[in-house]
């Protein structure tokens, strides 16, 4: 048994490389052409999993179909949603609704923010996350352990700077970098929360870069 994972088309070869090893059954994602060049290829923008995959209208991957994305913020955040044991964080008010019935009737504990891109900008850790949001983090601090970083310091060719949460995933005993998260400033303080939480990391010798969330689905033979 194998576990899937859906990972950008762009990237850094040796990512596919590291999962291939690990065992992951890989799934790359293709642009969508939408809503904008930077993010097109980003899994976060278009896909949500929990039991399930939920699959914005255009895309080609086999899951639940649902709404299209439209072309301006906030019509661009429908899947953008962090699931951290039973909390989901995100712009509740403007996801997909048809995740918003399955959240319902999970009964999961919505932790609304203003903040529209919230998968991106949350990197999940177990039961915890890491942001570089101040919203995020006010909204969180009482209902997880949260640890707040500073903004930047990561690629996203096309804007500024990217966000932590397209930067990494958490597997087994260990959180996986795409790039050298040695370089960032807080490095000492993410490496001391996520050991704090008997994980290990691991990273790749590039420099650190936002691709949209790595998505571990469902186990295939």
């Amino acid at each position: 048994m194998r576990p899937k994972i859906i990972i950008s088309e762009k990237a850094y070869d040796e990512a596919f490389d590291y999962f291939i090893e690990k065992g992951f059954e890989i799934i790359r994602f293709s642009s969508q052409d939408k809503p904008y060049e930077a993010v097109s290829h980003h899994p976060d923008m278009f896909l949500f999993y929990d039991d399930k995959l939920f699959v914005e209208g255009d895309c080609e991957i086999e899951g639940v179909r649902c709404e299209r994305l439209g072309p301006k913020y906030p019509e661009t955040i429908k899947y953008n949603i962090a699931k951290v044991g039973d909390y989901v964080i995100c712009k509740y008010s403007h996801i997909s609704a048809r995740v918003k019935k399955h959240i319902e009737e999970k009964n999961y504990k919505v932790i609304d923010v203003n903040q529209g891109y919230a998968k991106c900008s949350t990197a999940i850790i177990r039961d915890s996350i890491i942001t570089s949001d101040q919203g995020i983090f006010d909204a969180c601090k009482d209902k997880l352990d949260c640890l707040l970083i500073e903004p930047g310091h990561i690629e996203l060719p096309g804007l500024d700077y990217g966000f932590i949460g397209g930067t990494c995933l958490t597997f087994d005993d260990t959180v996986f970098f795409h790039g050298d998260i040695t370089k960032h400033p807080d490095y000492e303080k993410i490496r001391v929360f996520i050991e704090k939480k008997h994980m290990r990391i691991d990273y790749l010798k590039r420099p650190l870069m936002d691709i949209g969330s790595f998505i571990v689905t469902e186990r295939s033979e």
